[in-house]
This record gives C-alpha cells, sequence and structure tokens, in this order.
C-alpha cells in the first residue's frame, strides 16, 4: 500500500491560497473541493487544511441560473471531526 506525500499535499494547499483567487470557476470548485478532502481524510493535515479553509473565505463561483452552491470548506472540516469522522475511509463508492 502507498503512503501519502504528505509534504506535497501541504504544497499543494499552499497553492490554493496563492492561486484560488485568480483561478477559472471550476478550478475555484475544485480547489475548495480538494481542501474539504484533505480536512476529512488525511488526519496529519486537519491543522493545515482548516488553516487554508479560513484563508480561503467564501469561494465564490458562477454556476449560472442553477440552485447550487459552493460549501464553506472550514464548515465541512469542522462537521466531519465533530463527528469523528476524519481520516475514516468509505466502505463504498457511489459514483
Amino acid at each position: 500500500m502507498r503512503k501519502l506525500d504528505l509534504k506535497e499535499i501541504e504544497g499543494l494547499l499552499a497553492t490554493v491560497v496563492k492561486k484560488i483567487d485568480g483561478a477559472p470557476n471550476r478550478v475555484r470548485y475544485t480547489m475548495n473541493s480538494f481542501v474539504i478532502a484533505v480536512g476529512s481524510y488525511v488526519k496529519p493535515l486537519i491543522k493545515q487544511a482548516k488553516a487554508t479553509a479560513m484563508k480561503i473565505g467564501v469561494v465564490t463561483v458562477e454556476m449560472g441560473e442553477t440552485a447550487c452552491k459552493v460549501p464553506l470548506a472550514l464548515e465541512y472540516i469542522e462537521k466531519a471531526e465533530a463527528s469523528g469522522k476524519v481520516g475514516v475511509k468509505k466502505k463504498t463508492i457511489r459514483c
């Protein structure tokens, strides 16, 4: 089993902070989702993910005339942390 490269993930979190404001819509949405994923599933980096989420704040993405909303990364991470789900692997995958 391969281990995660935590230094690389930390570098990617730093890249999110630097580049999210100038990124295209889809990339901003994906960067926000990446921060949520790191905070929810990579237990050793939860503090860094929460710090990144606080720095990026509310991410705005133009989604046309849909009811879709961009999730707040810090809220999602804190919710996972409160429920004790940080670092817990999912047993099933849904596409």
